[in-house]
């Protein structure tokens, strides 16, 4: 794929077969024992198994197993009473379908890809595929695709926009009912009847989340939630998405343009970058936030798509003493009270920027979110009573981009031709045209083969761009 650098490695360790539980440790956690139901779980289903070596998901909990079966590398998610999960085939990027390769290189070109797995069940059918990459920012993603090459789900890690480098976010699925009962309410009162898709148990570092992907009126929901319910992150996708719609992502002072950078050096002489998030319509930046410190106090800035400055205002709470220490928490770890208030306030908002200030005499909870495209900055004392809080109103360009229904005669060959190739069977359900000033943007079709569904974005030419199981 041009542009797209694949470095596929295995790492090469020194695997044996072994009898004993003791042999079967975990080498990262050498005072865990793994279960006997795990191990025999595994002697059962591959009794044909050699090199057999066991790495913790999830401490005493989840265990994920890799071995060989005569020439192939194989792995499973087993959990601590012998159930297995999932099982995976390693194998490389040139099995992957052609429709997986199209993606990757529409939507992640200049990725290195980390590893490539094909999922399979008991019978070695090959039941969907699991891609680890590295983006061009040093984000470890992970991309699950169903056995068609449809992407379900797309993990990375730091969510919070947290430097990269580290490894990728540990990856296992769970059923529904095992979510915890605040996501599920969440889920109900916002989508009524809906149909899940996928849910993944999510462990980065010493955080665990949970990516929760629906399905309801041709539209795929993602969403990303913390142990509490908080929404860190949501997204859509389908013939019902709003096409026009705002959505923002994280990015690190490498994403800033030279103009953005330029304006703060001779502005902010000696500023320190923060956080950043970009607002995208349809693909393209509109505006950037940008959270930096500055002479002891923090200020949010915001700028168009040329990098020309737009706005600024003073944030959390300033201080003149060098003994003021900012500390960055995860969203998990704001108190229920904060979290109830903000709840009340806003119907869905997700967190920019969680921390306690410290001074010499008291801690300050200082929270930042962003809700209906507006960022809101507030403060709570150390008990979690609300003290201030201060809008920072984005300034976003007029939404000229409208759709309009496609009918199935309308499809463009290429579409066509694309849906042939790949969904065998598909029955058109719905699709719009998407415009910008009455010029074509793209396309977006619902179409359906057995019993699921999947939406398809292809861009003006009718060349694909990207799809979703719904």
């Amino acid at each position: 794929m041009k542009k797209l650098y694949i470095y596929l490695f295995f790492v090469g360790l020194i695997l044996w077969s072994c009898d004993s539980v003791t042999d079967l440790q975990p080498q990262q956690n050498l005072d865990e024992a793994i279960p006997v139901a795990a191990i025999n779980a595994i002697k059962t289903n591959y009794p044909e198994a050699t090199k057999v070596r066991f790495t913790t998901i999830e401490r005493n909990k989840i265990f994920q197993s890799d071995f060989d079966v005569k020439v192939e590398r194989m792995s499973a998610i087993v959990n601590n009473v012998g159930v297995i999960s999932e099982m995976y085939k390693q194998t490389g990027v040139v099995n992957l379908p052609d429709n997986i390769k199209a993606y990757l290189e529409a939507n992640y070109s200049g990725a290195v890809i980390i590893n490539v797995c094909q999922q399979v069940n008991k019978d070695g059918k090959i039941e969907g595929y699991k891609v680890i990459l590295k983006d061009k920012d040093s984000k470890n993603i992970t991309l699950i695709f169903d056995a068609t090459g449809t992407l379900i789900m797309n993990v990375s890690d730091n969510p919070n926009g947290g430097p990269g480098g580290m490894p990728p976010p540990k990856l296992y699925f769970i059923d529904k009912n095992e979510l915890p009962q605040v996501i599920i309410d969440f889920l109900v009162a916002k989508h009524g009847d809906y149909k899940c898709i996928k849910v993944g148990v999510v462990l980065d570092g010493a955080t665990k989340n949970y990516s929760v992907v629906i399905s309801q009126d041709f539209t795929t929901f993602d969403y990303l939630f913390d142990e509490k319910g908080n929404v860190l992150k949501s997204s859509s996708f389908g013939v019902n998405a709003p096409s026009g719609r705002f959505e923002d992502k994280p990015i690190t002072i490498n994403d800033l343009t030279s103009k953005i950078k330029a304006y703060l050096d001779k502005e902010y002489k000696g500023w320190q970058f923060e956080r950043g998030i970009a607002f995208i319509q349809n693909g393209a930046i509109q505006v950037y936030n940008v959270l930096i410190t500055y002479d002891k106090k923090q200020y949010s800035l915001q700028f168009d798509k040329d990098g020309n400055f737009l706005k600024k205002e003073q944030v959390g709470v300033g201080g003149n003493d060098n003994k003021v220490e900012v500390k960055l928490i995860f969203p998990k770890d704001v108190p229920a009270t904060i979290v109830n208030y903000l709840a009340s306030k806003h119907k869905d908002y997700k967190y920019i920027q969680t921390a306690i200030i410290i001074d010499k005499t008291k801690k300050t909870y200082w929270i930042t979110i962003l809700s209906n495209n507006e960022v809101y900055d507030y403060t709570f004392d150390e008990s979690g009573k609300f003290l201030s809080v201060k809008e920072i109103e984005m300034k976003l360009p007029d939404n000229k981009i409208y759709d309009r229904p496609l009918d199935s005669k309308d499809i463009p060959s290429n579409a066509k031709a694309y849906l042939d190739g790949n969904y065998r069977g598909w029955v058109f359900q719905r699709g719009v045209i998407v415009y910008a000033e009455n010029k074509i943007l793209g396309y977006v079709i619902a179409i359906k083969v057995a019993n699921d569904y999947y939406y398809i974005n292809f861009d003006a030419n009718a060349n694909f761009l990207s799809a979703r199981k719904g």
